[in-house]
């Protein structure tokens, strides 16, 4: 945790991400029992670690699942509420892949996110960036606007349209 960040910087970087990947079942039956007040414990959660002045209201939080048959695949897609810091993220994407059937381990989640960023990053002032299951923040490159539906078809076009 970066205590030098805000509550959402480390929702979206942490607290998030270390539960899909590491219990990604859960994380689903959890999300679809409890909904955004499930997305709200890990918010919360991850503020008490924080000082005053580092947290933020959950209020604009809210999720999606989008089920993909065809693909075999299960996405959630969360928006968060409006950034106040450069390098926050306005939307997440959290994926589910079919389990591998090799005899190797390959993770089968995937979380992308909408980063804020200056203008002389990205003309749109957003990058798409992926969460790795070893906790590595790679910038995939320039996003979409701000659009929940223009960045669903950024992450499925990454995903399947190579």
């Amino acid at each position: 945790m970066d205590k030098k960040r805000s509550q959402h910087f480390n929702f979206a970087f942490e607290s998030l991400p270390v539960v899909f990947h590491s219990q990604t079942k859960d994380f689903f039956k959890y999300l679809e029992r409890d909904g955004n007040k499930f997305l709200e414990f890990w918010w919360d959660h991850i503020g008490l670690r924080l000082d005053e002045d580092k947290e933020v209201d959950f209020e604009g939080t809210s999720f999606e699942v989008r089920e993909l048959p065809e693909k075999k695949s299960k996405m959630v897609l969360v928006t968060l509420p409006q950034p106040k810091n450069l390098f926050e993220v306005y939307m997440m994407a959290l994926v589910e892949l079919p389990k591998n059937r090799w005899p190797v381990y390959i993770p089968n989640t995937r979380i992308f996110v909408l980063e804020y960023v200056p203008e002389n990053l990205s003309e749109t002032g957003t990058i798409v960036g992926e969460i790795t299951p070893r906790a590595r923040y790679i910038r995939k490159g320039n996003g979409p606007a701000v659009d929940l539906e223009a960045f669903y078809q950024r992450v499925y076009d990454m995903l399947w349209k190579k």
